[in-house]
């Protein structure tokens, strides 16, 4: 029986799993001080916290689950996991969770340096290279996923201060991280494919590195499209 784990050593994939499931709780920590800001009790907006973990890791074990059979684990044009993972994911978040009451309610109430910062757990593309380190992701794809997720994390951090002390290039600078996180995301998404059809990307269709193309594209772009969004309330407000 082909078994459909990563060959990373097990420390690696428990750290990966540990730190992968912190960074799920780690953004929806804004979303609950949010809705303390609008005016919700404690226990409504630990609910809603709540309510987004469990969503999530139902995700990660819907996905997890046909990882482990195979699912993913073959040469296809799309991606299989993209089409059986990735873009459901996409149309739950865009079509439908950032057209609800609820969700224009907290982006209202929620800081647009916060909705920055929360991109830091992006640190996690230090994997990409780690996978690279192991000889089981190939140099562009490691290197291009790797350090553009790093980069978008590390400057989060200096441009969601930029906003929070009210700099008066910190709107530009904004728009400039942002556009750079979105850009990586769909270069990243092109380079998968091309590469993918090769058969050379195995490592992120098999548990649990799969977490990857499942849960990071779609909640990633979701949560910059966010940012544009909160700049919008902020131009009319």
């Amino acid at each position: 029986m082909t078994n459909h784990i990563s060959h990373m050593p097990i420390w690696a994939i428990v750290l990966f799993i540990a730190s992968f499931l912190y960074s799920v709780v780690f953004i929806t920590k804004p979303v609950k001080q949010a809705a303390l800001n609008v005016g919700m009790t404690a226990r409504k907006s630990t609910n809603i916290q709540i309510g987004i973990v469990a969503f999530y890791l139902a995700y990660l074990i819907y996905v997890s689950v046909f990882a482990l059979k195979g699912t993913f684990d073959v040469n296809s044009l799309p991606p299989k996991v993209m089409v059986w993972a990735g873009m459901p994911l996409t149309i739950i978040l865009f079509g439908f969770i950032g057209n609800t009451r609820l969700f224009k309610t907290l982006l209202r109430s929620i800081s647009l340096e916060s909705l920055i910062a929360v991109h830091v757990f992006r640190i996690l593309g230090v994997f990409f290279i780690l996978l690279y380190c192991y000889h089981l992701l190939p140099t562009k794809f490691a290197f291009f996923a790797g350090l553009g997720d790093i980069i978008t994390a590390i400057l989060a951090i200096p441009v969601a201060k930029m906003v929070s002390k009210g700099k008066s290039w910190s709107k530009p600078a904004v728009y400039a991280w942002n556009i750079f996180g979105i850009m990586d995301i769909i270069d990243l998404l092109v380079i998968a494919v091309t590469i993918g059809a090769n058969g050379n990307l195995r490592e992120v269709t098999v548990f649990p590195f799969v977490w990857f193309p499942a849960f990071a594209p779609a909640t990633i772009l979701f949560l910059h499209t966010a940012v544009f969004r909160k700049l919008n309330q902020l131009k009319h407000a």
